[in-house]
């Protein structure tokens, strides 16, 4: 379990499937283990491998708030720093689009642990239904790893708010983060399950007092979130978003021939062997048929056409002596009878019908 569709520090406009994997996370009860159950707060943590990161989720359900009001209380940047105690620099750089922006969160961590800070984009859809921000580390150029800090990543961190079957609301939580340094990943995963409650138990405390605090603001409908209208109209570029130091992605794997290679047809030469040797024909060639009991006139038996036929069946007969010594050397002459000569025979030869006349 990892990120949505992202690669890790990507920036990009998320999508609808971004969105469904995080409602599948939390929908899921394979691969978790419940750790925490108390007042209506359960906290689960993925199984994973040892010295691997774990990701938490949590669900929470609060009858006393408001959906909306719990949706804005996880945007709001001014009452950020009135109910999140940890923060210690917020700032925005900027909007991708009216539903994507990326911002710098820091932190303090107690000691003797260093702070931490985050370049984060935050992406956000509200369908009516529920509400769901869903944000991850990107880079940006404006925002370089600053002294006394450690640059941490969030691989995953969402929220998915609905209204209960009764009164007031439902949320659920899911994070993956890296807080990077020299921490072990046991301790990490023991932290991160401890603190998540804690969060929770901030979120709906803020949200019961936001609507209140919100009314005395000076800008009391100001909520970019909401209105797309109120929105800046700057727009940050995500080339600024691209480390340049960053290593290359890995390339795509060519697909493996190795199993699948071309065969080429070797081309047979041609050879004949000695039983071929009588029927080696040509389209200029003719046939000429002749019968056992063929008779012919004596005074025709001198012609060129009769010595021509005369040479040809004394040919075929050395041809067939030869296939039969072939097969005595294979030891098959002894076990094969020869088939009885027909009473015709059928040969080619390539010759003149010209020449085959008689004188």
């Amino acid at each position: 379990m990892g990120g949505a569709g992202w690669t890790r520090a990507e920036a990009r406009v998320a999508d609808d499937s971004d969105f469904e994997t995080l409602k599948n996370l939390l929908g899921t009860s394979d691969g978790w283990n419940l750790e925490y159950e108390k007042d209506g707060v359960k906290v689960w943590a993925e199984n994973a491998a040892h010295g691997a990161l774990r990701t938490v989720k949590v669900v929470a359900e609060f009858e006393d708030v408001e959906p909306d009001a719990l949706y804005d209380v996880l945007h709001d940047p001014e009452y950020r720093s009135v109910w999140d105690t940890h923060m210690l620099a917020a700032e925005d750089a900027g909007h991708i689009n009216v539903n994507n922006d990326v911002g710098y969160y820091a932190m303090s961590c107690p000691a003797p642990l260093k702070n931490r800070d985050f370049v984060l984009q935050r992406s956000w859809l509200d369908t009516g239904e529920e509400k769901m921000i869903l944000n991850h580390s990107v880079f940006h150029k404006d925002y370089p790893p600053r002294k006394g800090y450690v640059r941490a990543q969030s691989l995953l961190t969402g929220f998915v708010v609905r209204r209960r079957d009764g009164p007031g609301s439902w949320l659920g939580y899911v994070s993956r983060s890296d807080p990077r340094g020299a921490l072990p990943a046991w301790l990490v995963n023991r932290v991160t399950a401890q603190l998540a409650p804690r969060l929770v138990q901030q979120l709906h405390a803020a949200a019961r007092r936001y609507p209140g605090w919100k009314a005395l603001t000076d800008t009391p409908y100001f909520k970019p979130w909401r209105n797309p209208e109120q929105v800046p109209p700057y727009r940050i570029k995500l080339e600024d978003c691209v480390d340049p130091d960053a290593p290359p992605p890995p390339p795509e794997p060519k697909p493996n021939t190795s199993k699948s290679k071309l065969e080429v047809p070797v081309k047979e030469t041609e050879s004949h062997s000695v039983e071929d040797l009588g029927d080696i024909s040509s389209e200029f060639s003719v046939e000429v048929e002749e019968l056992s009991d063929l008779t012919l006139d004596p005074a025709k038996k001198k012609g060129k056409f009769y010595k021509l036929v005369k040479s040809m069946k004394n040919r075929r007969k050395s041809v067939q002596v030869a296939k039969s010594a072939d097969n005595l050397v294979d030891g098959k002459g002894a076990e094969e009878k020869h088939e009885k000569r027909k009473s015709s025979f059928k040969f080619h030869r390539r010759f003149s019908l010209s020449r085959g006349r008689e004188d």
